[in-house]
């Protein structure tokens, strides 16, 4: 239901008095840029935002959060808006809570850690880190805009290998929230131990912005790595996954990263690169010790594994320049795709178990096939092999009309659904609900589903906070 012209005044209003009528604005241009998601097609007025409001403090999102329960019009977080799972596309008209004035970053390192708001900008963040000697664990390919607090709620690790350090919530030691209700909690522990038992921060880091709004984020300090740089070329994708699979079942030592490029989508990179064009699919991958003897032994450990599978090309890289060449054409791989072509590239999420690698790889690379709009669309591959995860993805012409795109949409996150159902696994990297809302009620089942809206429905009784990504936003929704 549409807020009157009176109370639409009311609102905006009393959003000027918590934080400044310089903080608060429902220009139709910023409504529509904070509206947005990645996904190609236009917005929609009718569900564009009232008002867009950039807080500086928790205090001032308790107001917020307080204000708007009493209207009632639901309150939607936002920090970058590089969200690939639909969360920053909003069903209903309501308050955008924009984190970016709250970008404070504190290091107390008599205590061991850091304390970062939501609005910081992670590359921002990792530099601070690398400067104290100390690694930040989450690396995202779209590290130089993507925001801590959405990193957090998505509780991702990106390009680094979960099974080598883990996730990023492994190393946040508390956070400060502020509940869909206005009241402000802190979780967790000033210590250098998570709790045990209970621990209201897993409600919040991985939580998908359903259960508040964090605003102050404690991370430890760990110790920066060597490294030693790995590179490897083969004649097919399924000797590529073979040689994955070798590493883990070998128990080889686990890179901090390791990616994969499909030898065609590889080209893209390297030419853009100023490279000559790879003879097969090549995969890179990163060893870590405390000394580089240590990384080089770790890295030696891999490459005995790799090599069973026969690679066209296998060796070490103690060039930097030639190494930060091969990972760059990797790292943005996206980003070159359309560069070169013009267009809107979208890919899925793929998370294969062990067992079955090889067999997931291929249903990867035939990821749109038979699908009645993607099959028509070159399919691009890449991933974050070492964590099992695939890149399917593909270029959706400008020229398509929005209903054509959110069609487009609908295959690939359908497709994406059935296989991860298929393989037993989930998404690592973009969060659970949004467009994977159906994914999470045939992967848990309506017994795990209603558990987590019974969760919600306890903070969040008027369901205010981020209402409809719970539900499901797919495009045929709107």
């Amino acid at each position: 239901m549409s807020l009157s012209s009176e109370d639409l005044k009311k609102l905006t209003d009393s959003l000027g008095e918590i934080v400044g009528e310089t903080y608060v604005s429902t220009s139709i241009f910023e409504r529509i840029r904070n509206g947005l998601d990645v996904y190609p097609y236009s917005a929609e007025r009718e569900k564009l935002p009232y008002a867009i409001v950039l807080p500086k403090t928790a205090e001032e999102i308790s107001e917020i959060l307080k204000l708007a329960n009493t209207f009632p019009v639901p309150v939607y977080v936002r920090g970058s808006g590089t969200s690939l799972a639909g969360a920053s596309r909003y069903k209903y008209p309501g308050i955008v809570v924009n984190t970016h004035r709250m970008d404070a970053l504190e290091f107390y390192e008599d205590y061991g850690y850091a304390e970062c708001e939501p609005g910081c900008v992670c590359y921002d963040v990792m530099q601070a880190f690398e400067e104290r000697g100390a690694f930040l664990p989450v690396a995202p390919g779209s590290k130089l805009i993507a925001s801590m607090g959405g990193l957090v709620a998505n509780n991702t690790s990106a390009h680094i290998i979960d099974a080598s350090i883990g996730k990023f919530s492994d190393y946040i030691l508390g956070v400060q929230a502020v509940l869909p209700t206005g009241e402000i909690i802190e979780t967790g522990t000033k210590g250098l131990r998570r709790p045990a038992g209970t621990d209201l921060t897993k409600f919040f880091v991985g939580g998908d912005g359903l259960l508040g709004i964090v605003t102050r984020i404690r991370i430890r300090l760990v110790p920066t790595f060597v490294k030693a740089h790995g590179y490897a070329v083969y004649g097919s994708l399924d000797s590529l996954a073979r040689g994955v699979q070798r590493m883990y079942m070998e128990k080889r030592p686990m890179p901090l990263y390791m990616e994969f490029m499909e030898k065609e989508t590889a080209k893209i990179g390297y030419e853009i690169k100023g490279m000559d064009p790879p003879e097969g699919s090549v995969i890179f991958f990163v060893a870590t010790g405390i000394t580089q003897q240590e990384a080089d032994g770790k890295l030696d450990q891999i490459i005995q594994s790799l090599k069973k599978e026969h690679p066209l090309e296998i060796r070490h890289i103690s060039d930097l320049e030639e190494w930060e060449k091969l990972w760059s054409a990797r790292e943005v791989i996206g980003s070159y795709i359309m560069q070169k072509n013009e267009s809107q590239f979208s890919s899925a999420e793929i998370v294969s178990n062990l067992k079955d690698l090889p067999e997931c790889m291929e249903e990867a690379r035939t990821f749109n096939q038979g699908l009645p709009l993607l099959s028509q669309l070159r399919l691009y591959l890449f991933g974050h092999i070492g964590s099992l995860t695939m890149h399917p993805g593909v270029l959706i012409p400008k020229d398509w009309d929005d209903a054509k795109f959110k069609q487009a949409v609908v295959e690939k996150f359908n497709r994406e659904t059935e296989l991860n159902v298929k393989y037993g696994t989930c998404g690592g990297e973009w969060g659970q609900f949004s467009h994977r809302a159906d994914f999470f009620r045939k992967r848990y089942g309506d017994l795990g589903y209603n558990l987590v809206r019974q969760f919600k429905a306890v903070v969040d009784p008027n369901n205010i906070l981020n209402r409809g990504v719970f539900e499901g936003n797919l495009p045929t929704d709107f």
